[in-house]
């Protein structure tokens, strides 16, 4: 009987290390699948965009600061930028691992250094965002459910904190700056720091520039294409095409509108 336990605990442990050996021979070749199918995608990405070929001229212009002339000038730029694009893809495995507890997250998001993302609640990330956390953490947050949406090619530098507790939804293709807060709620009273806070959601329109330590607080609903200048604390409400600053902030000028999005704005405000 004593024989017969031992000889199954000893094939239990003879199977165990089988799986390990199997694991190890097998997984670098699945890495290396993934790897090559998500640079794949990158670099088509990047074909489809015609980035390619400026970023050549960037790099010979970086590097040179004329166009290459000669074999070796040219090899050199395609090596450096075989190096970025590697850069690319890696930051790329970088998000998906990070982003991992996400709800849903898009194409291509690029992360660079170690984003924290915490919270039960539900974060939804679009398509091509990068958000760079490598000179401080950037820290995304959505309590039991709340809600964090993050629309598709928006930038988020470095050190910043979204902190949602009740519903923060950022456009596309917004510039957040190193170090800006955007939190909707107060976490707990003023008068009693016992009771729970007040919360309330923040919408920030499409094309929106959140420069350096600005603060967004709750209940606030930044307009497209407006721009919080560095420093600012926002209380209220932020008006399409705006520059706006202070603390409170305040109106400083108008911005000029693009053409392609006059229609849209007179739309908006009922006059089609």
């Amino acid at each position: 009987m004593t024989l017969n336990v031992s000889r199954k605990i000893i094939n239990c442990f003879y199977l165990i290390f089988k799986i390990n050996v199997i694991k190890i021979l097998v997984y670098p070749f699945f890495e290396f699948k993934i790897f090559t199918s998500i640079f794949i995608k990158y670099l088509k990405n990047r074909m489809v965009q015609g980035k390619i070929s400026s970023k050549i001229s960037q790099l010979s212009y970086s590097i040179y600061g004329r166009e290459t002339s000669g074999f070796k000038e040219r090899l050199y730029v395609y090596v450096s930028l075989i190096k970025d694009l590697t850069k690319g893809v890696l930051r790329v495995l970088n998000g998906k691992f990070r982003l991992r507890n996400c709800k849903s997250t898009g194409k291509l998001i690029t992360v660079r250094g170690p984003l924290r993302v915490e919270g039960s609640g539900d974060i939804r990330i679009g398509d091509h965002c990068t958000i760079w956390s490598h000179m401080g953490v950037t820290q995304l947050f959505a309590d039991r459910g709340a809600e964090l949406i993050i629309g598709e090619g928006t930038f988020i530098n470095t050190a910043c904190i979204v902190s949602a507790s009740n519903r923060i939804v950022i456009g596309k293709n917004c510039q957040i700056a190193n170090q800006v807060i955007i939190m909707d709620g107060d976490f707990h009273g003023v008068d009693d720091r016992e009771a729970p806070g007040k919360s309330d959601a923040i919408i920030i329109g499409d094309n929106a520039w959140l420069a350096t330590r600005s603060m967004i607080l709750k209940g606030v609903e930044i307009g497209e294409g407006a721009t919080v200048a560095a420093g600012s604390v926002v209380t209220k409400n932020v008006a399409p095409y705006t520059l706006v600053g202070g603390v409170p902030a305040k109106l400083i000028r108008n911005l000029e509108v693009p053409k392609q999005n006059k229609r849209h704005l007179l739309s908006a405000a009922g006059f089609f």
